[in-house]
């Protein structure tokens, strides 16, 4: 069993690396964003999610990270692929 999850992490890397590869742009503002997301989360602290009668607290860092690497995706998109 263990073999065959190194088999599908090595396919899987495989592949993301022929991804980043094709869509170099991409591929960097997506970590870019991710990055600056993370910074900005850690220096923010954490946010509270309140819901139904409860509440929990949420590291700001995880969400920002999920959307700053959303943002450089979508700029990298447009800079991988110019239009006509």
């Amino acid at each position: 069993m263990t073999e065959r999850l190194k088999d599908k992490l090595a396919s899987g890397a495989r592949k993301a690396a022929a991804a980043a590869k094709a869509r170099p742009a991409e591929a960097r503002w997506s970590v870019i964003g991710a990055v600056a997301g993370a910074v900005v989360g850690f220096l923010i602290g954490g946010v509270g999610i309140a819901a139904m009668g409860g509440a929990t607290g949420v590291p700001a860092a995880i969400i920002l990270t999920l959307v700053g690497a959303l943002l450089g995706n979508r700029y990298g998109i447009s800079k991988d692929r110019p239009v006509p």
